[in-house]
C-alpha cells in the first residue's frame, strides 16, 4: 500500500523536500510593527522635557464644553511684569472683580503661558492667585524644541 501525500505536506511532486520559506506571515508581522512605531514614536518625543519662549498666537483652540481661560505672563516695555487674559491686559483688582461675580465652575480650565525670563517666584505668585479664587484646572504652556 503506498502512501498518500496531502497537497499541505513538505514535499514536492517528486518526492524532495520544499526548499523556499513561506514569507507571507513575516511580511504581515513587519508591516503590524512598522505601524506601531510610527503610531508611537510622536507620542513618546511630544513628552519630552521643553524650554518656553512662546510665540503670541491668534489661532482659536478646538471648542469644548468651556473655553480655556489663557493667561499670559510677560514683562512690559518699562520692566514691571504685565498679565494678560486671553489679549486683554488686566491686573490682580480686575481678576478679583470678575469672579466674585460669577464664581467658575470646577471643571474651568486655565493655562498660564510666561516669559522664559520672569522669575519662578513670579509665575508662582499668578498660580497662587488663580488657585485662590478657585481655579483648579491648571496647565502651564511650554513650547516643544528638539534637543541638540
Amino acid at each position: 500500500m503506498a502512501g498518500n501525500i496531502s497537497p499541505g505536506s513538505s514535499y514536492s511532486d517528486e518526492g524532495s523536500p520544499l526548499s523556499s520559506i513561506n514569507v507571507t506571515p513575516l511580511v504581515d508581522v513587519t508591516l503590524v510593527l512598522l505601524i506601531v512605531f510610527m503610531i508611537t514614536v510622536p507620542a513618546i518625543i511630544g513628552s519630552a522635557p521643553v524650554k518656553v519662549d512662546l510665540p503670541e498666537s491668534r489661532a482659536i483652540a478646538a471648542a469644548s464644553e468651556q473655553m480655556p481661560m489663557m493667561f499670559s505672563l510677560k514683562r512690559g516695555a518699562t520692566g514691571e511684569l504685565e498679565l494678560y487674559l486671553n489679549e486683554r491686559r488686566i491686573d490682580e483688582a480686575e481678576i478679583r472683580a470678575m469672579f466674585t461675580v460669577s464664581a467658575p465652575s470646577d471643571e474651568q480650565r486655565v493655562s498660564l503661558a510666561a516669559d522664559k525670563s520672569i522669575p519662578y517666584g513670579e509665575v508662582v505668585k499668578v498660580v497662587d492667585l488663580l488657585q485662590s479664587l478657585g481655579l483648579k484646572k491648571l496647565s502651564l504652556e511650554t513650547r516643544h524644541v528638539e534637543s541638540p
